[in-house]
């Protein structure tokens, strides 16, 4: 005689200790037989979000072909059970994973469907969503002018919807865009707008990562720029927002980008001529590379060190 099956709520439980115990194998034992359970119920609607469920955790697993797979499950129940704010939010994550695996011409597709039921159902926080995703996906075929308009209304939607956290997210897509496209002051622009609200929002990780990401444009643009004094501006705004992206740094922990900052930093001050200074934050930085075992960028940092000392010993000759 076989033993009854589970009914739904101890299969879940199940599922949701096995999650806190970071099985996944056995979190899919489970919710595959919940899967059964809700089909054998002619539950379509149960059915459908469990399989969603479950093509979530293959993909956590890194099989994307059975997150796909699950996933097109998932919404032919949400067809059937005429659910499609579901089916909207199912076609996205799809088109999300096609994005992944360089299926760029499927992943438009599948967000444009997502797109389209968003705008039938007068969901703007869902066309907000996909909008960015889709602006990720024309971002990586370099379809810039596509990407920024995606990125664009996308950052409106989240002004509408007075969702800064979004706001700021997109605002550095959009920004991120621009780097892409070779447009480095609107790039700037975006950041900027975006690191003031991590600020308020005091996320410090985000705010570090956008901080050194505008460090590198004004050291890139002082690289390029035709007038000596544009660039000396440059280097100086990059130095402060390398010096505040290090504050931020150390507080966090983060010895890998501590670091590469002070490898940045000695960059900048190498440029502008403070050899003494630039030495000393590339000392620092070679030590710490060799402390997180980084040989080849502690060496990076000795070869500037030796580059630094050569142009200092020929100024003062």
């Amino acid at each position: 005689m076989t033993d009854p099956m589970p009914d739904q709520i101890t299969l879940l439980r199940e599922v949701r200790l096995a999650l806190q115990e970071d099985d996944l194998p056995k979190a899919i034992h489970y919710l595959e037989q919940t899967v059964q359970l809700a089909h054998t119920n002619g539950d379509v609607g149960a059915e459908g979000r469990h399989l969603g469920n479950l093509a979530l955790l293959h993909y956590r697993r890194g099989d994307h072909k059975r997150a796909l797979a699950h996933f097109d499950k998932a919404v032919a129940c949400a067809r059937a059970d005429n659910d499609t704010v579901t089916e909207g939010g199912l076609l996205g994550n799809m088109g999300n994973i096609l994005r992944e695996i360089n299926r760029y011409d499927l992943a438009i597709d599948y967000l444009d469907r997502a797109l389209q039921i968003s705008a039938a159902n007068d969901d703007l926080r869902g066309r907000g969503i996909w909008l960015s995703n889709l602006g990720l996906v024309h971002d990586d075929l370099k379809q810039f002018d596509t990407a920024i308009d995606c990125h664009a209304e996308a950052v409106a939607i989240a002004r509408e919807l007075n969702d800064q956290r979004g706001l700021a997210s997109r605002l550095g897509n959009l920004g991120n865009t621009f780097v892409n496209a070779g447009d480095y002051p609107q790039a700037l622009t975006h950041f900027g707008e975006a690191v003031e609200l991590f600020r308020v929002m005091g996320d410090q990780p985000e705010l570090a990562l956008r901080l050194g990401v505008m460090g590198n444009l004004h050291s890139e643009m002082a690289r390029t720029a035709d007038d000596d004094g544009l660039a000396v501006q440059h280097y100086g705004q990059a130095l402060q927002l390398y010096a505040e992206t290090l504050s931020i740094a150390r507080t966090l922990g983060d010895r890998v980008t501590e670091s590469h900052l002070m490898h940045s930093i000695g960059n900048v001050l190498g440029s502008i001529g403070r050899y003494d200074d630039a030495i000393q934050y590339f000392q620092q930085a070679a030590i710490l590379f060799d402390a997180l075992d980084m040989p080849t960028n502690a060496e990076s940092s000795r070869r500037s060190i030796s580059m630094c000392m050569t142009y200092r010993d020929r100024v003062s000759e």
